[in-house]
């Protein structure tokens, strides 16, 4: 094959690359002082068909307020240092749009650099995605903390007045009143107390959002396990719990040590509330890396859940899955979002009579 038909191949391969990634490319040559747009150069900017690129033009491609880029890049090119970059540019006819720029010297056989070459990419539609959904981050995050302020506030408001109501109720003699003005007491008391409940719960959920803004600090895991478990000794004592662990592989990570030991509380917890009848708990505790990310797994062998009816609830505020009296249905609730705050994920897998298996993405 004949070089000139070597040429025309390669020629043909550039263009139809470059069409079908839709990127524009140029050069500069210093020793001749010549500027070169290709064809989707060309077609990106909008200029004439007998437009003639110099080095004074060049920067007219570039929106005003990244003019001072577009030069520092240059500069920094031309003294060896390649750059890539995304930058506001504009047509040949001033319509505005963000763009990735990539540029590096050229240079000759001694090293000398004799010019650039570079392409950019139209990412303006890109760019606008990304700008909304930063628009509604910040709308969203607005939202969630006027709710959260808006919480504070009715929770602080209320405590005194549902502690009026319960000290009332405890103090009024009902050895003077009828059947029925007890009975309308007891209602009051126990209106009181549920109250009291759910003003816990609101704090609870506060706390959650108010913490978030805490620094991450390293934090190890066994040390808030042992803390957990300590605290939790009763209980695991009267369940005749068997505890495995394994945290060798993850010893450390950076988190809220508050969260850490709220999830493993809670976690260990249900593992222990919600045991076989036939069966002693047992409970495997460990972390593990995959990946490059870093986990957290809790499994019990206890009475498992039905996902398939309550998967989609399983996260829920006050969503309770056994019929225990007991349960609030704000534990997991609590941990599901405890983990969501730190940027993580928590998933679940379980089958009836078996038990549970809790992972969470620590990092």
């Amino acid at each position: 094959m004949e070089k000139s038909d070597q040429f025309s191949i390669d020629k043909f391969y550039y263009q139809e690359i470059s069409a079908l990634t839709e990127a524009g490319g140029w050069s500069v040559d210093f020793k001749n002082k010549t500027s070169h747009f290709d064809h989707q150069a060309r077609v990106i900017l909008d200029v004439p068909k007998d437009y003639v690129p110099t080095l004074r033009s060049g920067y007219t491609f570039y929106a005003e307020e990244h003019l001072d880029r577009a030069t520092e890049f240059f500069f920094g090119c031309a003294e060896g240092k390649p750059f890539s970059t995304e930058i506001k540019m504009q047509t040949y006819n001033g319509e505005i749009f963000w763009a990735i720029a990539k540029g590096k010297p050229l240079r000759d056989e001694s090293g000398e650099i004799i010019g650039i070459r570079g392409v950019f990419r139209k990412i303006d539609e890109q760019k606008k995605r990304e700008q909304q959904l930063e628009q509604s981050l910040k709308l969203i995050e607005g939202h969630n903390s006027r709710l959260y302020d808006f919480a504070h506030i009715i929770s602080h408001n209320l405590r005194s007045q549902v502690s009026n109501l319960q000290m009332s109720s405890a103090l009024m003699d009902r050895s003077t009143l009828t059947e029925d003005q007890i009975e309308l007491v007891n209602n009051f008391e126990k209106i009181g107390n549920s109250l009291d409940v759910t003003l816990q719960h609101l704090n609870k959920i506060v706390s959650v959002h108010n913490i978030s803004n805490t620094k991450l600090e390293p934090v190890v895991i066994k040390d808030v396990y042992d803390r957990v478990v300590a605290g939790l000794n009763q209980d695991i004592r009267a369940s005749r719990a068997v505890m495995y662990t394994e945290f060798s592989e993850v010893e450390e990570v950076m988190y809220i040590e508050a969260y850490l030991e709220s999830i493993l509380q809670n976690l260990i917890t249900n593992a222990l509330r919600y045991k076989h009848p036939d069966r002693d708990p047992e409970i495997t505790v460990f972390t593990y890396e995959e990946n490059g990310k870093k986990y957290l797994m809790v499994r019990d062998n206890g009475l498992g859940i039905d996902l398939e009816k309550h998967g989609k609830d399983l996260f829920k505020l006050y969503k309770t899955f056994h019929g225990n009296k007991n349960a609030l249905g704000l534990g997991l609730f609590l941990t599901h979002n405890e983990v969501q705050a730190m940027g993580g994920d928590i998933t679940v897998e379980s089958k009836v009579d078996k038990g549970s298996k809790f992972i969470v993405t620590l990092q």
